[in-house]
């Protein structure tokens, strides 16, 4: 006998064998018992479900010359016929491919004969959506008042385009996706009987592409077997099936919340180099963003939402913490979108990394979510900070060549009280070393490094110290002097956050705890620039993204 495919092999026999539909399986048992069948049924439901075979095992029931507990015996004569599909009493159609009027006016004159050796005649049509308007009103009559010898069983995956006459002529019944638990159970079982060793993760990764199908979970399983008969690891179950793992998904998340873009890029070329689909990998993506938008959300029983191993979730868990609930609202849009797009894309790798790069800076975007997301990232770089540093609240040997001055002093100015306060002002991981004097062309021989380091770590300021230098220099206070077309944007620096970063940078820098002042540089009338020229040297940083008319 030629080899028959896995879910062949393994579909259920009788009632108590389908997983997953204690719901449909009771209430069908009990009319068998009971004698009181319905004349017509629809099945509804996705696929790999169990919807054709639940239909075969109620025809074998009703025809049963043995049945006792609803289930069929299988062993009588009527049952090995249905089996062996030579019971001509038993009627499988697929309406995809026998959908006209005609199809149907044939099936009504066939009826009209009674069954030749069952109790029943039960005919099964599949995907009935598929029957055009003429063929479902060609069947309308004989559906609600059949011979009493006719049962009707329909099934379809699209139960919408049912038209409502025909679902108030039947017994409705919805098959629900079978649970990632059940689907293992069934896997673990059949690996057993046919002695193949496997490892539980490969069988997950299995059950993950299987969306709740168990014949989907079949017939990736026998795919997976043709590679090493009777061994079943990870990586084969990887590279046959073409998986992305979520552990991958996983890692190129935290380097988007990281802001890490080579090392994204990088992942996804990786990626692509073994062979994985961009489409699939879109889809494993929005899963788990998906599960990490669960377990922020849920607190409780979030396994009941989400079909994976416990090793899994915590990862995802710890992950959740540090990804804001805005982020992943805007990256489920982004991907969501990605995923309609990429399909008819000429250039799909291009339209993936370019979102990529959305999603790892809002800024990229001009909307009130992208602005909201920008500031929730300030603030938590701004609340680490924090927590990590160090604070000095008047300690003696902080401005230790100052404090013989400030002894001798019986009254402050507001400025000498303002050089006071800065004794109590933290600065990020510095040790001033007090013996140095600092002069101003220490400060000039450091500006540029100071410049490129606020470009790199906070660009926004970059329009507002353009041109600027250093002036003058009084004890630890530097006067910087900006150019006049910043002055409107000069609270950017005064701002608290802005304003203890560029301090402890410039201190950190020259190694002398320090303070920055600024004042608007005074131009002479032969070096005041047009307008236009003003307008272009304020955005000299942005010349690449901007394009002024």
């Amino acid at each position: 006998m030629s080899y028959q495919a896995l879910y062949r092999q393994w579909r259920p026999q009788d009632f108590d064998e389908i997983i997953g539909q204690n719901h449909i399986i009771g209430p069908l048992k009990n009319q068998i018992v009971s004698n009181s069948y319905g004349h017509a049924y629809i099945f509804s439901g996705t696929r790999g479900t169990g919807k054709t075979s639940t239909a075969k095992i109620f025809a074998r029931a009703v025809n049963c010359l043995n049945n006792s507990d609803g289930n069929p015996c299988n062993t009588c004569e009527n049952c090995v016929s249905i089996l062996e599909e030579q019971f001509i009493d038993v009627i499988e159609m697929d309406a995809a491919s026998n959908n006209s009027v005609d199809d149907i006016r044939e099936l009504r004159e066939h009826i009209k004969f009674a069954p030749s050796k069952g109790k029943y005649k039960v005919y099964i049509i599949d995907e009935v959506h598929m029957l055009s308007q003429g063929a479902f009103n060609a069947l309308l009559k004989t559906l609600e008042e059949p011979p009493e010898y006719v049962l009707f069983i329909l099934a379809t995956t699209e139960l919408h385009k049912i038209p409502a006459t025909i679902l108030s002529r039947c017994q409705r019944f919805d098959f629900k996706r079978v649970s990632y638990e059940q689907i293992l159970v069934r896997l673990e079982l059949i690996c057993t009987k046919l002695e193949i060793s496997y490892d539980v993760e490969a069988l997950k990764l299995i059950i993950q592409k299987s969306d709740g199908a168990v014949r989907d979970t079949l017939s990736s399983l026998d795919q997976c077997l043709s590679v090493t008969a009777h061994k079943l690891s990870i990586a084969d179950v990887v590279d046959v099936l073409g998986i992305v793992e979520k552990t991958q998904i996983l890692t190129l998340l935290q380097f988007i919340e990281n802001e890490q873009a080579s090392e994204v890029l990088l992942t996804i070329d990786n990626i692509l180099k073994l062979g994985k689909d961009l489409n699939q990998f879109v889809s494993a993506m929005i899963e788990v963003y998906r599960d990490v938008l669960i377990l922020k959300m849920v607190k409780e029983n979030h396994h009941l939402l989400i079909d994976a191993s416990t090793e899994y979730i915590e990862t995802v868990k710890d992950l959740s913490l540090s990804i804001t609930t805005n982020h992943l609202s805007r990256a489920l849009d982004l991907l969501i979108e990605l995923s309609k797009q990429i399909k008819y894309a000429q250039n799909k790798r291009t339209l993936f990394e370019a979102t990529m790069i959305k999603l790892m800076f809002p800024e990229t975007e001009s909307n009130l979510e992208n602005l909201i997301e920008r500031i929730e990232r300030l603030e938590k770089n701004a609340a680490s900070r924090k927590v990590e540093t160090p604070t000095y609240k008047g300690e003696a040997s902080t401005l230790k060549s100052e404090a013989p001055m400030k002894a001798q002093k019986t009254s402050t100015t507001p400025v000498e009280e303002n050089e006071a306060s800065i004794e109590k002002d933290p600065i990020e991981n510095f040790i001033e070393f007090t013996d140095k004097v600092v002069t101003l062309s220490d400060i000039e021989a450091v500006w540029r490094d100071f410049i490129l380091t606020v470009t790199k770590e906070k660009k926004g300021l970059i329009p507002v110290l353009h041109g600027s230098r250093p002036s003058e220099i009084h004890n630890n206070r530097i006067k910087v002097v900006i150019l006049p077309d910043s002055k409107m944007f000069m609270n950017l620096l005064s701002n608290p956050g802005n304003s203890e970063y560029l301090n402890g940078l410039i201190s950190r820098l020259v190694k002398k705890l320090l303070v920055l002042e600024y004042d608007v540089l005074e131009l002479i009338e032969d070096d005041v620039l047009d307008k236009e020229a003003q307008i272009k040297n304020y955005f000299k940083a942005y010349q690449n993204v901007l394009e002024i008319k």
